[in-house]
C-alpha cells in the first residue's frame, strides 16, 4: 500500500534512504515545491540534488499541473499533467509504472500531489509548500480544503 510521508522541504528528505530502498524514480511536482509558483529556475540546491540522484542511477521527472515553459535545467516534465488524475502519465511512463514500489512522488498539496500518488498507487512525500503567498486561485481554495481535512483528522485523533 502507498505510503505518506511529511517534511518542510525537498531538502529534508534522506534521498540516501530512499535510494537504499529501492527507490529510482522520482516523480517531482515544481511549483511551490522545487520553486515559486511559475518560476523557471530551478534552484542551484535543487539541480545539486537532481545531480547527486542522477550519478546513483535515478530517473527524475517533473509533474506539473502548471503550464509548459522552458525550465533552466535539462530534466523530462510532464505539463498540464491535470493531478490528481494519473492518465497522462499513465501514457508517459507506461513502461516504468510497472515497477511501482521503485516510485516516489514528492509534492506539496494534499488534494492534487498526494491523491495522484494514491491513484497511481506509489509512495508520496508530502513537503511544506515554499511560498503559499504566490498561487494559483485553485490552488488557494484546495488549501482551504486541506486545512479543513487537516482541522478535521487530527479533531478525531484526539477524541
Amino acid at each position: 500500500m502507498a505510503r505518506v510521508k511529511k517534511v518542510q522541504s525537498i531538502h529534508d528528505i534522506d534521498f540516501e534512504k530512499l535510494l537504499n530502498s529501492g527507490k529510482r524514480i522520482f516523480l517531482f511536482d515544481f511549483d511551490n515545491t522545487i520553486n515559486v509558483w511559475r518560476s523557471t529556475h530551478v534552484p542551484e540546491q535543487a539541480a545539486k540534488l537532481f545531480d547527486y540522484l542522477k550519478s546513483k542511477g535515478a530517473e527524475i521527472y517533473i509533474v506539473s499541473n502548471g503550464r509548459k515553459r522552458n525550465l533552466d535545467y535539462e530534466v523530462p516534465v510532464i505539463w498540464r499533467a491535470f493531478k490528481p488524475l494519473a492518465f497522462k502519465v499513465r501514457l508517459k511512463l507506461k513502461q516504468k509504472l510497472k515497477q511501482k514500489e521503485e516510485i516516489v512522488v514528492i509534492g506539496d498539496q494534499v488534494f492534487t500531489d498526494v491523491l495522484f500518488a494514491k491513484l497511481l498507487g506509489v509512495d508520496v512525500i508530502k513537503v511544506e509548500p515554499i511560498d503559499k503567498s504566490k498561487e494559483a486561485f485553485g490552488t488557494r481554495i484546495l488549501r482551504f480544503f486541506e486545512k479543513l481535512l487537516h482541522r478535521l483528522t487530527h479533531r478525531s485523533r484526539r477524541e
